[in-house]
């Protein structure tokens, strides 16, 4: 959703998000995800968003689809990634007469399957997991020298800012939101996610028949779109949840994971 401050200003939405179910070839549904927020001072920020989403999901699906499997993919691996993504943005800003800050952009991408939550993250916003009853934060929202300062894909050195994370056990609930949600989805003061924010939100997404529901998409657009969430926040606002049914087995091994 757009933020106020951008209604205001005529601006765009400058976040943009993704997500694909890849099938192995032994025939396992592996969810990847990712949400990237385009900086407020670069002019094509929502152009380097899209391009991150996108590059992130096509790199996860090309090494899945090829055999590759996430307990193996390994931070190089990731590394290779945000260059190839950088690669694109700069070719892009080439072309165009721009430059790489010109389409600054965070990313947040993850891939789940029965195993492994492999997590990267460069820049604020977060990625939370969680189980029904506890969530979590992966990784605390990066950064710079200054609170309203953080990392982008097209810094020089974003590979050295890279969060790479791969977490063993089965994963159950999975969302990923932009820095416009920060101040509502975390408790800053004990660095945890809030978790009266998330409880209800997987509760309902649970109740839903298997794949996208475009009903409760439009109730979340509403919900993100509301004057309670824009007096807390103006900024973009994006929320990609996911959740899936474990048995009892799984939610037990997930509760001693947490």
């Amino acid at each position: 959703m757009r933020g106020t401050s951008h209604d205001e200003s005529g601006a765009p939405c400058q976040d943009a998000s993704d997500s694909r179910v890849v099938v192995t070839p032994t025939g396992e549904a592996v969810l990847t995800a990712a949400v990237s927020d385009g900086a407020g001072s670069a002019t094509r920020a929502e152009e380097g968003a899209r391009i991150a989403c996108a590059t992130i999901l096509e790199s996860l699906e090309g090494y899945l689809s090829s055999g590759g499997r996430l307990g193996h993919l390994s931070k190089d691996d990731a590394i290779d990634w945000i260059e190839l993504i950088g690669q694109r943005i700069a070719d892009r800003a080439e072309a165009e007469g721009q430059t790489p800050r010109d389409f600054a952009a965070t990313l947040l991408a993850v891939a789940v399957d029965a195993e492994y939550a492999l997590c990267m993250q460069i820049g604020d916003g977060a990625i939370v997991l969680g189980n029904g009853e506890e969530y979590l934060p992966v990784f605390w929202p990066q950064n710079g020298e200054y609170a309203n300062m953080t990392y982008f894909v097209t810094d020089r050195r974003a590979a050295e800012q890279l969060q790479f994370t791969t977490l063993a056990g089965p994963i159950a609930d999975v969302a990923l939101l932009s820095d416009g949600l920060q101040m509502l989805a975390l408790r800053y003061n004990t660095r945890e996610a809030h978790v009266p924010f998330f409880q209800p939100m997987f509760a309902r997404l649970r109740a839903e028949a298997e794949g996208e529901s475009q009903q409760l998409a439009s109730a979340l657009a509403e919900f993100l779109g509301s004057k309670p969430v824009n007096d807390r926040t103006n900024d973009d606002k994006t929320l990609l949840l996911a959740t899936r049914p474990l048995p009892a087995a799984m939610e037990e091994a997930i509760a001693e994971s947490l």
